[in-house]
Parts: C-alpha cells; structure tokens; sequence
C-alpha cells in the first residue's frame, strides 16, 4: 500500500473510523453487472436497479425509506445486460430505465408507469458490444439524451425525442477501449460535455470531448494520467466550484484525480494507492467531517478503501479499509433511510449478493 507524499500527509494513526454497521444482504441474479441508486417511483426514497449479465434480467428493488428494500421486481432484457441508466426519458415525472445489452449490441428502454412498474419500451441499435452509458442534454433541447461507449473504440449518441425513444445522432471515434463515461459541463460555457476512460493496454490518459450545444462534440482533448483504467468519476474534491475527475487502474493499483480549473483544463495528480484491484469510485463525505472523501471497491482484496479527503485535492494517510464480499463487482451511493449520511450497496459477481452497507452516527473528526 502506497500514497506519495505530494498526494497526501502523514502522521500519527488515528483509530479507524467506523462508519457502517454490519450489511444486510440479498439474493440477485446471476453474474450482477452494474448497480444504480435512483430514487425510481417518485417517493423520495432511494430504489436499487441490478442488471444479471448471465440471467439476461434487472431486478427493481423498491426503497421502503428505512435502510430495507422490498423483494425485487425483475424485467427481462436482451442478452448479457452491463449497464444502466436512470432519467425520466418522456418527461411524465417518472424516472425510466435504458439498459445496455452488451450481448445484443442495443440499448433497451423500460418506461416507468405510476403504478411502480416498468414497460418495455422497445431497443434502438447501438453498435458491437455496448458497455457503458451515460445521460445527458447535449442539444440543450431540455430532453434526455444518451451517450454510449462500445467496447473497442467508439462513442455513440442518441438523441431523446422526449417520448422515451432516441434517434441516432452521431459516432465518434475514441480509440483504446472507451469504458465509461460522465458528463458535466467542464468548461463552463453552458454545454455539456463528455470524460472518457480507457482500458487499453497503452492507454495512459483521459479524454474529454468538449459539446457545442446542438448534439454534436469537438474533437478530444487528450490529458495524460492514469493507465488502463477501469473506471472514471466526477465530483468538487477540492472545494473550489470547478468539477474534477478521479480515474481508477487496477493494473497498477493505483487511483489518478485530475483536478479541474473550469476552463476545460485538468491537471493530474501523481498516483495514489487503495488497495489490490482498486475498481468503481465513490466520492462522498463518509468520515464526518463534512469535508468530501472517496470510497473505493477493491475487487481482488474484498474490501472497500476509505480515504479521507482534506478539502484541497489531498488526502489523509493512511487510508482505512474495510471487508466485503468475496468478488465485489460493483458499488454505488445513496441515502437510503434519509437521515443525512450517505450509505453503500455493493454486488458481488461470484456469490449473486447484494450487501447494503449503512452508516452510522457520523464520528467526530478523525484526524484535524
């Protein structure tokens, strides 16, 4: 385990903090692909979607606002489910669900309905081996649009019709296996923009693709940092009102932040360590000290890593660690019983397990 010391101080150790009770788990489907927090029927609380990549399913577990979900509801998709997204795509003030069927090379559209369930909406063709998606208004038409990254070297996007269904827009090439994307707008000129990920042997950096405002996008600004990465997130880790990026690589074990200076520009860190297989990213406060920490899913140690920001785009070490599941897949973020405090769900690929992780009364501050 390894932090540069321009990345982060060192001092004496503080008493681990102990943030989450002991999880509480569930049974989803085979080999679990990706999971979102989104609150789905308009409740106010928190609902979980599960895609199964082997089960060719999603599984719809409805918050019940307390930390406890209801027994899921499961839609059939297309072949090899991997990605989800959660938007109200016909503006009837209902969130919807778009799927990406890795398998079928389509993305699928479920239309959420006032009952609570969900209506399959029909596919529109992405290409070979859709594996990532992301939302977004790139036409500034106030109409939810998609972006999809295909597994060797492309990015599509499909503009909303704001009925629920898309039309193809436009394709571009983005080289060394685009896996996920954000969006924000990056330079602060009121339109959306795209940040890439790669996971290609050689690839060391990050892309952005800047937006005009019409649907269409700039050619890629490249900024090296990072190495194979598997994962890209976005969140303010240094408090100045400009988005940043923090990049995962588990070849090297290593985590990267680009910090941003709302201009469009990024300057990488040096890399900085979680701990073996460092994959999905959360940023978030989780160590009650109001300043925003990243929580990181480290699929070959089972843990996830907490480090503990400073508020100025560095971070306490030693980082803190804590035992999941055996294979965590993937993770994400939510209040769940709306008691302030950001909680965690994780699914484990091998086992078929959803485990909730909820936090507890925040500590006081760990280490001034």
């Amino acid at each position: 385990m390894w932090l540069p010391l321009s990345a982060c101080d060192s001092g004496p150790r503080a008493k681990d903090p102990d943030p989450f009770h002991m999880p509480t788990m569930y049974d989803v489907g085979k080999k679990p692909a990706m999971i979102i927090a989104h609150d789905m029927n308009s409740d106010d609380f928190p609902d979980i979607l599960v895609a199964n990549s082997q089960d060719n399913n999603i599984m719809f577990f409805e918050g019940r606002g307390d930390g406890t979900f209801k027994d899921p509801f499961t839609m059939d998709t297309g072949r090899e489910p991997m990605a989800l997204a959660a938007e109200d795509f016909n503006g009837d003030g209902i969130a919807d669900i778009a799927v990406c069927n890795y398998g079928d090379g389509n993305i699928q559209v479920f239309l959420g309905q006032k009952d609570g369930v969900f209506k399959n909406a029909g596919t529109v063709k992405a290409g070979k081996l859709p594996i990532n998606i992301a939302t977004g208004d790139f036409n500034n038409d106030r109409k939810i649009d998609l972006v999809v990254s295909l597994r060797f070297d492309k990015l599509i996007i499909f503009l909303g019709n704001g009925d629920g269904t898309f039309k193809l827009a436009e394709a571009y090439k983005a080289h060394s296996l685009p896996v996920r994307v954000v969006v924000s707008d990056y330079d602060n000129d009121g339109n959306q923009d795209l940040a890439v990920a790669f996971n290609g042997v050689k690839a060391d950096y990050i892309r952005i693709f800047f937006g005009n405002g019409n649907g269409t996008f700039l050619p890629p600004k490249t900024i090296r940092g990072g190495h194979q990465a598997t994962y890209i997130e976005q969140a303010d880790m240094n408090r100045d009102g400009n988005m940043d990026l923090i990049v995962s690589s588990p070849t090297t074990d290593s985590l990267t932040l680009f910090l941003g200076d709302g201009k469009g520009g990024f300057r990488p860190t040096e890399e900085f360590a979680a701990e073996k297989g460092p994959r999905h990213i959360i940023p978030g406060e989780f160590s009650g000290d109001g300043v925003p920490d990243l929580l990181i899913l480290n699929e070959r140690d089972n843990s996830v890593s907490l480090l503990q920001g400073r508020g100025d785009g560095t971070f306490i070490y030693p980082h803190f660690n804590y035992p999941v599941g055996r294979h965590p897949w993937a993770i994400a973020g939510s209040d769940f019983n709306k008691d302030g405090m950001k909680d965690v769900a994780i699914i484990l690929y091998d086992n078929s397990i959803l485990e909730i992780l909820m936090r507890k009364i925040p500590a006081r501050n760990i280490q001034s």
